[in-house]
Formats: C-alpha cells, structure tokens, sequence
C-alpha cells in the first residue's frame, strides 16, 4: 500500500489511524548511513540532500544524514581549507562526533559512500573509519559511489575489502538499494 492510499483510508470515517497502520503489510524499518567526506566543498552535501529526497516517500527507510544537524550546517558556510575546516570542527565538537557517527553506523541496514568527492588537503580519515566499522565489526553491507573518479580512495584494495557494490552514481545506489532493501 503506497502513501496515497493510506491517506486515502485514514481519510474515511470508518479507519482509524491504528485500523489503517495494522492493514498494512509489516516491512523491516532500513536505516541507511551516508558516509563520506564533509568539507567546505557544497558537493558533500548536495549528493546526500539528493539521495534522501529519493526516499522520502518510503515509509520504512530511514536515511541518516550526518550532515543533516545544526552543527554541520555550520559547517557549510565555512569557507576555510581542509586542516583550518578540520580544526573548526574539533573546536565546535569536542570528541562527540566519531561516537554519534559510530552508533549510527551500528544502527543501520547499508552504509552508502561516495568516495569520488575529497580534497587532497582533508584526507577521509572519518569515511575511513566508517567502513571499517560497517564492514568488520557490523558487518553492514557497504555501497560506494565512485562518481567514475579515479583515485586512490575509488581504487585501494583495503577500500575494495570493505565495499559489496560500487556503483558510479548517487542514481545507480538507489537502484541498488530498492532492489535489494525495499521488498522485506
């Protein structure tokens, strides 16, 4: 049942809201984690605003947006480079953000990275971390998008080891991701 019909039910006299909810089939709730680097480059931000709007209609996805809160939309207007942008962010966070990244990550069914948007002057020391954790302590399934780059983050072995798919595009993740996470 898609959203249109179930506001079209809740709209009948006759459903009540719990009525409506318990009509339609169950599905396992999917909490997808977007990694990937966070910088003054509007780009790492705009990827993850486009693939969450591609969810937005699907009740039973959850995407995670770690850009998404107050302290990284800060962030964006800070218009310094890679290491001047990285002490910014340790001077604003204290030590919170690597322990609210990690239990987001533990929370989720996918981690989707792009690995095609870095800077040479703020290394993705963080997106690193991240599939570490998703691949060998979660055992999370990992999508990479490697915006066809060619780099050392698209093509590292150790990367490789930690990634189940590599798609090209933000379009081509979501494809994979209604494929093989919206039926169940």
């Amino acid at each position: 049942m898609n959203n249109e019909a179930l506001l079209e039910r809740l709209a009948q006299p006759q459903w009540s809201e719990t009525a409506v909810l318990e009509s339609v089939p169950q599905k396992k709730r999917h909490y997808i984690y977007l990694a990937g680097n966070i910088s003054e480059d509007i780009r790492t931000y705009q990827w993850r605003e486009k693939f969450e709007k591609e969810f937005e209609d699907e009740l039973h996805i959850v995407v995670i947006n770690p850009c998404a809160n107050k302290f990284n939309q800060g962030m964006i207007d800070s218009s310094k480079d890679g290491l001047a942008f990285t002490k910014e962010a340790v001077k604003r966070s204290q030590k919170i953000l690597r322990a609210k990244d990690y239990q987001l990550v533990k929370i989720c069914s996918v981690v989707v990275v792009h690995l095609g948007y870095f800077s040479p002057e703020k290394p993705m020391i963080g997106t690193i971390q991240e599939l570490t954790w998703a691949h060998d302590i979660f055992y999370v399934p990992v999508i990479a998008i490697t915006n066809n780059e060619d780099n050392i983050y698209t093509n590292h072995p150790w990367i490789d080891e930690c990634c189940s798919a590599k798609v090209e595009t933000v379009e081509d993740a979501v494809d994979m991701i209604k494929t093989f996470f919206l039926e169940y």
